[in-house]
């Protein structure tokens, strides 16, 4: 009877394996949630502007111009920017009190939309007006708070809400989220010419 028990215990210790490994192939076989992010640009616009002024005083990167309707400007000039002055390429350190600036500013304006979208599917677990606990494909469970607009795909019915879930539903879901910001890229070229000399 020895013999006989551990023959039936050692084919339930197979079933029971078997079993499991059939369970993790199914569990790995389901998909996870996926995220994918992307960046919609919208349409640019471009704004370009004149400035004109003579060079009052410079020091070190700062620059100081009487801008053409009598206003006083100061500017934090880059290391990097160029003046062509008398047809030479110029810095700001060596600009020269009464040089006649013109300025091209153009700016462009971008809107940009940074846009995530998850796609997940399960099981519901439970659900309670509009919170929905949904076991993932590897068993665990994750509780959402979803507004009307959410929408559930339930056997190919891409409209349903929260309201049409029940416990034992497989679902698939995808949830949009869009964060707006906007990208601004300007492109300044500086001309002008050099004092008179008396």
């Amino acid at each position: 009877m020895t013999a006989r028990v551990n023959t039936i215990r050692a084919a339930l210790t197979a079933i029971v394996a078997g079993s499991t490994i059939v369970l993790m192939t199914v569990v790995a076989q389901q998909r996870m949630p996926e995220t994918t992010k992307e960046s919609i640009k919208g349409k640019a616009s471009v704004t370009t502007e004149q400035l004109h002024g003579t060079v009052e005083y410079v020091e070190g990167r700062h620059l100081v111009v009487r801008m053409t309707d009598g206003k006083i400007r100061e500017f934090d000039v880059p290391e990097s920017r160029r003046f062509s002055i008398d047809g030479r390429n110029l810095t700001v350190h060596d600009l020269k009190k009464g040089t006649k600036l013109s300025a091209t500013v153009t700016t462009t304006t971008t809107p940009i939309s940074d846009r995530t979208t998850t796609v997940g599917t399960g099981t519901v677990w439970w659900v309670a007006g509009k919170t929905v606990i949904i076991t993932l494909p590897n068993g665990e469970n994750r509780t959402y708070t979803v507004t009307d607009s959410y929408k559930f795909n339930i056997d190919g019915n891409k409209t349903a809400t929260v309201s049409d879930l029940k416990k034992g539903m497989k679902i698939s879901a995808e949830k949009i989220v869009e964060e707006p910001r906007t990208e601004i890229a300007s492109n300044t070229v500086v001309t002008g010419q050099g004092p008179r000399r008396k």
